[in-house]
């Protein structure tokens, strides 16, 4: 064994192992300067931060070899946070397709909501306002004021308005008693879909899933 060493650094000291050795640094130099480049145009969030820890563990060998520990650093950082926030993306979109294939769930979305707060009496929004938020009902009951409808915990509504032409409220929400609510802006609905495309599928065949159980509603309403 400690002559295939001695050989592999004679070999690796001559005028040939230093001329394979540039030609490899330099290749790996390059490997990892396409996945950032690639990274780049990565339209897809997942691709992108596989391709991301990729580069990651390209540039923590370079960093080695040339010991330079700024680059050793930089990427020893951004991998496990490109793998962490992979797995996470990964973690939503699974459950958004569990949620698909079963009754309506929106346990998968509440990490990206935010608390409020509100009276009872105090209207959560007014028919005719611009539209901008969904909510999730956290405690407390939540009336939409011309259906007559009372919304539970659990219940999530004000979605809807994402999809219209006029991004207006088509109805009235007022606070039965004190009310917890989750909040999410429809900013963040875009930039969801935005980092996956994937996610909006599943987020649409959601909405429309709502849509529909609200129309069986009303008809057994008129009925």
């Amino acid at each position: 064994m400690s002559e295939l060493i001695d050989t592999l650094m004679s070999w690796a000291a001559s005028d040939t192992g230093k001329t394979v050795g540039g030609v490899a640094l330099t290749a790996l130099a390059w490997a990892e300067a396409s996945t950032v480049v690639g990274a780049a145009y990565m339209k897809r969030m997942i691709p992108l931060r596989i391709t991301a820890m990729l580069g990651n563990v390209l540039g923590v060998t370079l960093g080695l070899i040339i010991a330079s520990p700024p680059t050793i650093a930089k990427h020893a950082i951004n991998l496990p946070l490109n793998f962490t926030r992979m797995r996470e993306m990964r973690k939503l979109i699974s459950s958004v397709r569990e949620a698909n294939g079963s009754d309506l769930n929106i346990e998968w979305l509440k990490p990206f909501m935010h608390p409020r707060t509100l009276r009872r009496g105090e209207a959560v929004f007014m028919k005719g306002d611009e539209a901008d938020e969904a909510f999730v009902v956290v405690e407390g009951r939540v009336e939409i004021v011309e259906r007559g409808a009372l919304l539970s915990p659990g219940a999530i509504f004000g979605e809807m308005a994402l999809f219209t032409t006029n991004g207006k409220r088509t109805a009235t929400a007022r606070c039965i008693d004190d009310v917890s609510l989750l909040v999410i802006t429809y900013e963040q609905f875009e930039q969801l879909y935005f980092q996956n495309p994937e996610f909006g599928l599943y987020l649409v065949r959601l909405i429309v899933r709502r849509f529909e159980m609200n129309h069986r509603e009303e008809e057994l309403e008129s009925a």
